[in-house]
């Protein structure tokens, strides 16, 4: 009999265990959603490959690859004693110097990635821009139910206010016209997906492995990685993700009782940002609910997808100081 412990791992992808194999298997179809299932799971696949070879230890390791008529699938070595950072957080209140200690071990994985360089290429932010959020929303927008609410345009938000981003997001809109004057001057290797929930951390080892890769972020800038932990540990992204959200018609809420932990990791983690690049993070943390819409929208999860959008506003609004 074959043991199979399902774990979460991407909207339109399955992740489980095999213990008796001692691997963790991601699987995909092949025919549905191509766009946002199969060709995400194999950029994912390539890039873990690469970083393999290039970060030893550092990211999960691929140990086989198949597929079927209809899946596709690859397997990862099971990393046995860590735990992704989410759920750490998520359990027992922690002493501070231990959160302090986890904050580094992520900056240390980061830093060793980022070490990388590569060759800034005009016009990255631009087309991040129009990729990664405006043809997202785009996207987004072609589901009937997500583009009614849409264009409500004003929402309550756990009890405030939010104005929409209809405008905003537009070609011509503040955003965009952010991103086009953009220099970029500082590109290097990214993780591109390090959400708390894809870094694994081991107490007895005190290192980080990273787990699930993105390859299509247009934009190679370490501003992008940073923003994605904050999407968890100051926009309690994972949490909230686990959790039901409340949605009717334009009130939306969380009833989730968020653990001081996060509040605690992500004051040691946000201390080692730049100052001179803060208002840059704020907006790419906003996008990350942008990007995210067409893959809660295609796993049918609707109610997920209009609260992250208008959280989404929510951030874009604060940063732009609107």
């Amino acid at each position: 009999m074959t043991i199979v412990i399902p774990l979460k791992g991407g909207s339109l992808s399955r992740t489980y265990r095999l213990p008796q194999h001692n691997i963790v298997r991601k699987e995909v179809s092949r025919i549905e959603n191509r766009e946002y299932g199969f060709m995400r799971w194999y950029s994912q696949l390539m890039k873990l490959q690469h970083f393999n070879q290039i970060y030893p230890g550092l990211f999960a390791e691929v140990v086989a690859v198949g597929s079927t008529g209809v899946d596709a699938w690859f397997d990862l070595k099971y990393l046995d004693g860590y735990r992704d950072i989410k759920s750490i957080l998520s359990g027992e209140p922690l002493k501070e110097e231990t959160i302090f200690k986890i904050s580094k071990a992520v900056w240390k994985g980061l830093n060793t990635v980022h070490s990388v360089d590569r060759a800034p290429i005009p016009g990255a932010p631009s087309l991040y821009f129009r990729e990664e959020v405006h043809q997202k929303l785009t996207d987004a927008l072609k589901i009937p139910a997500f583009d009614e609410f849409f264009k409500h345009g004003s929402y309550t938000l756990n009890g405030e206010k939010v104005i929409g981003l209809t405008g905003t997001l537009a070609i011509q809109g503040p955003i965009h016209e952010f991103f086009s004057h953009l220099e970029n001057d500082d590109e290097c290797n990214i993780h591109g997906n390090p959400t708390l929930e894809n870094i694994m951390y081991s107490f007895e080892e005190d290192r980080v492995v990273f787990i699930d890769t993105y390859e299509e972020s247009m934009w190679n800038t370490k501003y992008l990685d940073y923003a994605q932990v904050l999407q968890c540990s100051r926009s309690h992204y994972g949490i909230i993700n686990d959790n039901k959200v409340h949605v009717d018609d334009t009130n939306l809420h969380h009833a989730v009782e968020l653990s001081r932990n996060f509040e605690t990791f992500n004051k040691h983690f946000a201390s080692e940002l730049p100052e001179d690049k803060l208002k840059l993070i704020d907006i790419l943390e906003a996008t990350q609910f942008i990007r995210m819409l067409p893959f809660k929208l295609l796993a049918g999860d609707t109610d997920k997808a209009k609260y992250f959008y208008v959280h989404a506003s929510k951030l874009f609004h604060e940063a732009l100081d609107e």
